[in-house]
């Protein structure tokens, strides 16, 4: 795992690891006035609520890729080509990262037990924000990789007689 975070250092922007998160912990106490955990729970629930912004967001624009790239399909020649075998791995590609963007907005909310253990939750918290903010980034790639695929892909239809 750390030679693939070495590889892509972007994919694991601020997702803290099992020995940072206390650390993170701390750091955020330290910006409230006082020592409760509504801070905390604050600052992390706006953390996951814009992670949810965000993949709705890439959820429609991979919506209009998928109907984009389907309806390319409809329109060529029902021969396989280059182009179209492109424009299929764009609609493939278009339905993991909506996949990945669904995973991403998965509802979790906070319980009572969860509440009365704040720094496990806090640390939860952390974790479920760290595994969606790298779904999130790979999500986002894979839909720009969709959108390569769907443009070669109707180029070189189009210039095929």
């Amino acid at each position: 795992m750390s030679r693939f975070r070495m590889l892509f250092p972007w994919l694991f922007e601020g997702v803290y690891t099992e020995v940072d998160g206390p650390r993170h912990l701390r750091a955020l106490r330290n910006l409230q006035p006082k020592e409760d955990d509504a801070f905390e729970h604050g600052y992390l629930y706006s953390c996951l609520s814009i992670l949810d912004s965000k993949a709705q967001a890439l959820l429609t624009y991979v919506g209009i890729l998928m109907a984009a790239a389907s309806i390319s399909l409809s329109i060529f020649s029902r021969e396989v080509s280059t182009g179209s075998v492109l424009v299929f791995s764009a609609l493939a590609s278009s339905c993991i990262a909506a996949g990945l963007c669904l995973t991403v907005i998965w509802v979790h909310w906070t319980d009572t037990s969860d509440l009365e253990r704040s720094d496990e939750l806090f640390l939860t918290l952390l974790a479920i924000r760290n595994r969606r903010t790298i779904g999130y980034r790979i999500a986002w790639m894979v839909a720009q990789l969709a959108t390569v695929l769907l443009l070669l892909g109707i180029v070189l239809e189009r210039r095929v007689p």
